[in-house]
């Protein structure tokens, strides 16, 4: 955990995570399945260790067989807090250990990986002094790389050369050299954060202020910004006193999803493929939500799995026979066919619980456990 005293903008950048960790998680197909139930792949035996890890793991898939994975372990009064770095290059029977940080991890924490192809990666650590991985060679050898500022808030990559750093203190900049060199843009709006960033032209940030909740957007380098208010709720308009903060993140070609939580009330979430301009609501049938494209959507949660494929206008229900393990999954959507999700294992007599992995070959209908990363 961050052991800096939190600026406003890193508080609010930090509920943003987890709420949208929470509110948006999934992904879709190109095909729609007629509605229909199929028996589950067998679950392989729940006693096994390698299957299972208490530590917190995030993942980044690159296709069907190739991945990223992030394994903290939090310290006690004893042992240092540590991260490893893994990579699969075969759907996960195996995981190789690519960069491991423990007597210097004390007080950090990481955001999630940002693969922008199977060769190229980075990572931001959070903490007494902000640090900046990348790796060129699949993982082989990480690069610390120079920050301009030590507040970083978010970084955000394009591909491999290109990517914006916004700091606590709303200080944006770019680099063009991957990271080795950074240049200044002017600030964004006082009351913005979250960056999201899909080229230099279509960049997003969140507003955080009274009255309609709204992000901003700049198609001309960050030289200026566009403010746009959100739909409001289906019951009337937002309380003129209320702070909003939404959450917007990026579709996989072209457009957005921007969720509201109001206080007490559903979730208000929305579309724009126009930049901002227009919305249109979205009422999702519940659970994980992840995308495959612009268009076709995923929704999985208990047994049920429901896919659309008019970016979630409306839903067909494609199976109720889900496995029983595959509780609070999380969706990492690759084609019509193949995906990964990383789920919560509860405890039970023969295990101690903790999160798994799995991955479909046939658009969701049927789900196979592997192997989870773990020290050696």
């Amino acid at each position: 955990m961050d052991t800096e005293q939190s600026s406003p903008r890193r508080t609010r950048a930090t509920a943003l995570i987890a709420l949208a960790a929470i509110s948006i998680a999934g992904a879709s197909v190109a095909f729609l399945y007629s509605a229909q139930s199929s028996k589950p792949a067998p679950a392989a035996a729940p006693d096994n260790p390698l299957l299972v890890t208490r530590d917190f793991v995030t993942y980044s898939f690159t296709s069907p067989t190739d991945g990223w994975a992030m394994d903290m372990s939090s310290g006690t009064a004893f042992t240092a807090s540590r991260l490893t770095i893994f990579r699969t290059v075969d759907r996960g029977r195996r995981w190789e250990k690519q960069l491991s940080l423990s007597d210097a991890f004390f007080g950090y924490g990481a955001l999630p990986l940002q693969a922008v192809d199977s060769a190229h990666c980075f990572m931001l650590l959070r903490g007494p002094n902000e640090l900046l991985f990348r790796t060129a060679d699949r993982g082989a050898h990480w690069d610390q790389l120079p920050v301009p500022n030590p507040n970083v808030e978010v970084v955000a990559f394009t591909d491999k050369d290109y990517g914006w750093l916004l700091t606590s203190r709303s200080d944006l900049y770019v680099t063009r050299d991957a990271g080795s060199s950074w240049q200044p843009l002017p600030a964004p709006p006082g009351d913005a954060s979250q960056l999201r960033l899909r080229r230099p032209s279509e960049a997003w940030m969140t507003g955080f202020d009274a009255g309609p909740p709204h992000v901003y957007t700049s198609n001309d380098v960050g030289q200026s910004w566009q403010r746009h208010d959100l739909p409001s709720p289906p019951g009337g308009p937002w309380d003129p006193g209320s702070y909003f903060q939404p959450t917007v993140e990026l579709l996989p070609q072209t457009g957005v999803v921007a969720s509201v939580v109001p206080q007490g009330a559903p979730p208000v979430i929305a579309t724009s493929f126009d930049g901002g301009n227009t919305w249109r609501q979205v009422v999702l049938p519940g659970g994980a939500v992840a995308y495959q494209d612009s268009f076709h959507w995923w929704a999985m949660g208990g047994k049920g799995l429901f896919k659309s494929s008019d970016a979630g206008q409306t839903w067909t229900q494609i199976t109720d026979a889900l496995p029983d393990w595959l509780y609070r999954p999380q969706l990492y959507i690759l084609d019509g066919k193949h995906a990964w999700v990383s789920m919560s294992v509860p405890a039970s007599l023969s295990s101690p619980g903790g999160s798994g992995l799995a991955f479909t070959e046939d658009g969701g209908l049927h789900w196979t456990r592997t192997q989870v990363p773990h020290e050696s």
